[in-house]
């Protein structure tokens, strides 16, 4: 992951741009896993303007649970 916020950031990033993030979503049919990807330089997540704040690993891992817990009551 770490190259593709590297070529994003050489890409597409611009000046005033806050430092890219790659986010990471794994789900299993038991388990959950979310983890962020940032270059070791930028010791910070932040959120863009547009957002209030970045949700933690535990909350999107939280948030597939409840996802793949829906779809089971569909099928």
């Amino acid at each position: 992951m770490d190259m593709y916020v590297r070529m994003y950031d050489e890409l597409k990033r611009t000046e005033g741009d806050n430092p890219t993030i790659g986010i990471i979503l794994c789900e299993e049919k038991d388990k959950a896993e979310v983890r962020y990807s940032i270059l070791n330089d930028n010791k910070n997540l932040l959120a863009t303007k547009y957002k209030l704040y970045i949700p933690t690993e535990e909350e999107l891992t939280a948030e597939i649970r409840h996802i793949r817990e829906l779809m089971k009551g569909k099928n």
